[in-house]
């Protein structure tokens, strides 16, 4: 966020010793920076979450009969890489 962004005043209860933890890793003047920023990763990790768990069983094997195995994973793989290293260097 930084700079000159939007500010809006919120009160947050804590328990004490997170309170007094979070006083010994962020000086008085830049508590509303770390919760900023706490929040920011906090917030990023949950939406990554849910669009895993609405992505989950997305794959159906019937859609990939060629990727059935872990071997046919790893021959794919190796074809696409393969394919790559002639394409750049052909450059």
């Amino acid at each position: 966020m930084g700079g000159k962004a939007k500010t809006e005043k919120m009160s947050v209860t804590l328990p004490k010793e997170l309170a007094s933890e979070i006083r010994s890793i962020a000086s008085q003047g830049e508590i509303s920076s770390f919760f900023t920023e706490a929040l920011e990763h906090y917030i990023s990790y949950c939406k990554q979450k849910i669009a895993l768990e609405k992505g989950f069983g997305a794959w159906k094997n019937e859609s990939h009969p060629n990727l059935a195995t872990p071997g046919d994973s790893t021959a794919y793989v190796h074809a696409v890489r393969e394919a790559d290293l002639d394409r750049t260097s052909a450059l």
